[in-house]
């Protein structure tokens, strides 16, 4: 069954309770007065997540932003994970537990023209808790491949990203996706090329709905190439159940068709390339995305820098939009200390991958915040010799917008 198909009345149901959380006459705000946009941090740091006493081995590590949604029993699921993939679950947010039996494996598939190989369950939508839709941020990564696909031998040389889709039809017990390349969502149209940097698309955010139009959207960060440009790519569908309905926007519209190099060997790059929105006011930003009723409008959170009053401060950022295309400029949400401007960020403690949940929230994706969210985010400690660099937790703040 397609996903946009009301053909049973429970999943009719589902959509119309959705579009109403969602607030369709105006998306009503919870305060009559202006915000200020300030934010202030109205809670003590919990624990989510601890590397040291929560693993299920030494690879289990929040790698993407945690996302969460209720399955159909009415656990919360809260997945942050590596790419054997993992999930959390618990009566609430704040109950989850590790499970360390895995969802989903990566099939590392040497092909990269399968775009089949490190995958990482980034983001989720279910209509009725059963059946959960998913989009993977896969990598290949040619220098796990073989001199042949990597001959640097050095990851990021040799990084060719892509996003496909996984679907769970068992509230999210096991993930699986079609043979592939039959699961592919969004590609660069270039083939890989060993030692030509990193490339392509991948870390997408939350997939939300918009009431307005009853499309599914999502945002993908892009690493330039060629004719590809650096940014954030905004992609819909109507259809969560068919990876090849995905548009991304061109400027103008939604017309862009991801199709894959290898497939259409004749295909000119310009027709498959779309624009990136805001760039100078949201970067490559992808990690959190809800729409949020104290602005009004959705909200996005990025870990990033900007200078403020003349200081180059790093941290978490947010932006907000009344269309997924036109954002605001980014503004501080949290000052924090970075990988990205560390000369050895192995050798200090730095934070990333930020992401908003709301508890309050009742809809089944946890894409609306209010004014009062949580901000989880993970914490990398400084690597040794007996942790090997992995030492990550996943925490969370209570913050408040003003």
């Amino acid at each position: 069954m397609r996903a946009h198909r009301c053909r049973a009345s429970v999943l009719c149901a589902l959509l119309a309770a959705s579009v109403a959380l969602l607030g369709m006459g105006g998306m009503q705000t919870q305060t009559a007065k202006q915000p200020s946009g300030e934010v202030r941090i109205i809670g003590p740091e919990e624990i989510v997540f601890d590397w040291t006493t929560d693993r299920c081995d030494k690879n289990d590590i929040p790698d993407l932003p945690a996302r969460a949604f209720r399955d159909a029993d009415g656990k919360v699921q809260l997945i942050a994970t590596h790419y054997i993939d993992r999930r959390m679950i618990g009566d609430t947010l704040a109950s989850v537990k590790r499970a360390c039996r895995g969802v989903m494996n990566s099939d590392m598939n040497s092909d990269p023209a399968r775009f089949d190989d490190h995958e990482w369950l980034g983001s989720f939508y279910t209509l009725d808790g059963q059946t959960i839709y998913a989009l993977v941020h896969n990598e290949y990564q040619g220098h796990t491949h073989g001199a042949g696909r990597c001959p640097s031998g050095e990851y990021m040389k040799c990084w060719y990203g892509s996003v496909t889709s996984a679907e769970s039809t068992d509230r999210g017990v096991t993930y699986a996706h079609p043979a592939a390349p039959n699961h592919l969502v969004a590609c660069a149209p270039y083939a890989y090329a060993p030692d030509s940097g990193t490339w392509g698309y991948g870390w997408p955010s939350n997939i939300v709905l918009n009431p307005k139009d009853g499309f599914y959207y999502a945002l993908l960060h892009t690493e330039a190439y060629q004719l590809l440009p650096k940014g954030v790519c905004v992609i819909r569908t109507r259809t969560l159940d068919d990876p090849a309905s995905w548009r991304a926007w061109d400027g103008r519209g939604f017309n862009v068709e991801f199709l894959s190099p290898y497939a259409e060997l004749s295909l000119d790059p310009l027709q498959h390339i779309p624009q990136p929105v805001s760039f100078d006011a949201i970067l490559t930003g992808t990690e959190s995305l809800t729409f949020n009723t104290y602005f009004g409008k959705f909200l996005l959170v990025t870990a990033t820098a900007q200078w403020v009053n003349g200081e180059f401060v790093t941290g978490f950022y947010y932006s907000l939009s009344d269309d997924l295309v036109n954002w605001s400029m980014r503004k501080l949400l949290m000052q924090a200390e970075l990988p990205y401007w560390k000369k050895d960020p192995r050798s200090e403690e730095v934070v990333l991958y930020p992401s908003l949940i709301d508890p309050d929230d009742t809809s089944r994706n946890f894409e609306i915040t209010g004014q009062r969210p949580y901000l989880y985010f993970t914490r990398m400690h400084p690597a040794t010799a007996k942790n090997e660099g992995l030492d990550r937790d996943l925490v969370r703040v209570r913050i408040e917008f003003q």
